[in-house]
């Protein structure tokens, strides 16, 4: 301790000059005076300097901090995903027990927003990949956070895509807790709309809201959003559910576009006609017999 104060008497003028130096940098940075704004230029640039040098330097309260954090992220992250495991394993032998087949997973292509624009209600997207990368019309366009919308035309390097925000776009979707359905849209503002849910039903704020299988355009579980509110609709058994989107159209730069399986399109294609017409068919012979 004597060695370091006889230290700092044998150098304490140097150690006051540099001492006001630096006080006299960092008031002329915080200084609004236009005689000084060329020195507060400097200084700032010097301040800076000094303080990305010493920048690596560990803070030992805040890295102590950061690891306590990230160690209980972890041991939360591992337990759900042993759950996750659990619930993948018992899924997969209630699926062979049932004689269901699994599910494929989904195809995605990687693409980028090159373009926004919107024309009146109507709010869309330009992508830089189209029909030569595989992309038709009527995909389901999606980001890591969830859905934005679908492809509504598409020329060989680009695609135009329909935002959620679009008063003619409508999504079969169902609430992710309790399974609950309805039809989601868009009538102005932030938020989604999701009607046709009666108010008996179980649905709560902060529920998510996720595609459904009756849905013809998207794949079922793609996440759409959030809860926020709900508002009972009045002389109705029904009730509006309000929903911020997981993904903002508007707000990403690049998405992934899901390509779909055109054998087993065309085979669901095929079923759905052949059940339309055997269907019509039976409402002719009905018809004729009531008739006669």
């Amino acid at each position: 301790m004597r060695r370091l104060l006889n230290l700092f008497l044998l150098f304490k003028e140097y150690v006051a000059l540099t001492v006001l130096v630096f006080l006299s940098f960092f008031f002329m940075a915080l200084s609004r005076s236009a005689e000084v704004q060329p020195l507060r230029a400097v200084a700032t640039i010097l301040v800076g300097s000094l303080q990305s040098l010493y920048a690596w330097i560990p803070n030992p309260f805040i890295v102590s901090s950061e690891n306590d954090e990230l160690r209980k992220q972890n041991i939360l992250l591992s337990s759900e995903l042993a759950q996750l495991r659990r619930a993948k394993g018992e899924n997969e032998e209630l699926r062979k027990l049932l004689g269901i087949k699994p599910r494929e997973g989904w195809k995605l292509l990687a693409g980028e927003i090159v373009g926004k624009t919107s024309i009146g209600d109507r709010n869309m997207l330009t992508l830089s990949v189209g029909e030569s990368s595989g992309i038709k019309k009527g995909m389901a366009v999606m980001t890591d956070g969830g859905l934005i919308g679908r492809v509504y035309a598409t020329t060989g390097g680009f695609s135009l895509v329909e935002g959620l925000f679009n008063r003619d776009m409508r999504v079969a979707v169902k609430i992710a807790r309790t399974r609950v359905d309805g039809i989601l849209g868009w009538e102005g503002g932030d938020e989604l709309v999701v009607r046709n849910v009666p108010k008996a039903l179980d649905v709560k704020e902060g529920d998510m809201v996720v595609t459904s299988e009756y849905s013809t355009f998207f794949p079922s579980e793609v996440p759409v959003g959030t809860i926020t509110r709900l508002e009972p609709e009045p002389n109705s058994l029904f009730r509006k559910i309000y929903v911020t989107p997981a993904a903002h159209p508007f707000r990403v730069e690049h998405c992934y576009i899901v390509l779909k399986d055109e054998v087993l399109e065309q085979e669901k294609a095929s079923l759905e006609t052949k059940a339309a017409e055997e269907l019509n068919k039976k409402n002719t012979i009905g018809n004729l017999k009531k008739k006669k």
